[in-house]
């Protein structure tokens, strides 16, 4: 429990640098912005996401291992800004099975903005996504963080709006953001994440590989993996409590 503390007051010194001073409330986002996209990422104190993570390892020895593990997020409580935005605090649960007790894992934010969603995990603000949403704008979703430097510009590209995407046998609209895919004969990279509308987060995939090069034309062999790693988030589960 101490730790928890702790790690959100984190938490909130890098909200307030980011955004001001705040307080406690319970306020819900306005319906007035659903026209803009934000339907796609419904941020409301109580909701809660459960993912199944499935995790490959490839390593420098040769050995790849396969793994996966549950992890469930859940905004546990809601502060609020003088400017009007909201700050909501995410916990982030884990377990290795569906038989075990959910156990957290870290604290994390939301901070909700007109324009904008900004996600900070870990102490690392991200801009999950900008609006309006249309197809094919791009924004840098480091913009608040050290991740990159002026040559490495992450852009989130907006793809497949409004896409219909299957989940619990019911079809949603979906949006997929993509912040990087890259492939070359040197490596490969692929971070995206497709949000359903009206549910939010719903898949995720982080992947960054990389080949061996050996011979006089490495890019002229079948690619062989060196070292990377895989991980795909599904989402199973989606509610309030």
């Amino acid at each position: 429990m101490r730790n928890s503390v702790l790690h959100f007051v984190l938490q909130c010194f890098v909200t307030l640098i980011l955004s001001g001073f705040v307080s406690c409330s319970t306020s819900e986002l306005s319906p007035e912005a659903l026209e803009t996209g934000r339907d796609y990422f419904p941020v409301s104190k109580g909701n809660y996401w459960i993912y199944k993570v499935d995790t490959i390892d490839y390593r420098f020895s040769g050995d790849t291992t396969f793994g996966s593990y549950f992890v469930k997020e859940w905004i546990a409580d809601t502060l609020y800004r003088q400017e009007g935005n909201l700050v909501y605090k995410l916990e982030i649960y884990r377990r290795t099975d569906t038989s075990q007790i959910w156990k957290i894992d870290s604290v994390w934010s939301l901070r909700v903005d007109p324009d904008k969603i900004l996600k900070i995990e870990n102490n690392i603000p991200y801009v999950k996504l900008r609006f309006p949403l249309r197809e094919g704008s791009r924004w840098d979703g480091n913009q608040y963080n050290t991740q990159q430097d002026i040559y490495s510009v992450f852009w989130y590209t907006v793809r497949n709006l409004n896409k219909p995407y299957i989940f619990n046998n019911e079809n949603y609209p979906s949006v997929e953001i993509v912040q990087k895919i890259d492939s070359n004969c040197i490596n490969k990279s692929e971070f995206r994440e497709i949000y359903y509308k009206g549910i939010g987060l719903g898949f995720k995939r982080l992947s960054s590989i990389q080949y061996t090069q050996v011979g006089e034309d490495p890019c002229g062999q079948i690619p062989k993996i060196e070292m990377g790693y895989t991980k795909t988030f599904t989402l199973l589960q989606v509610g309030k409590e």
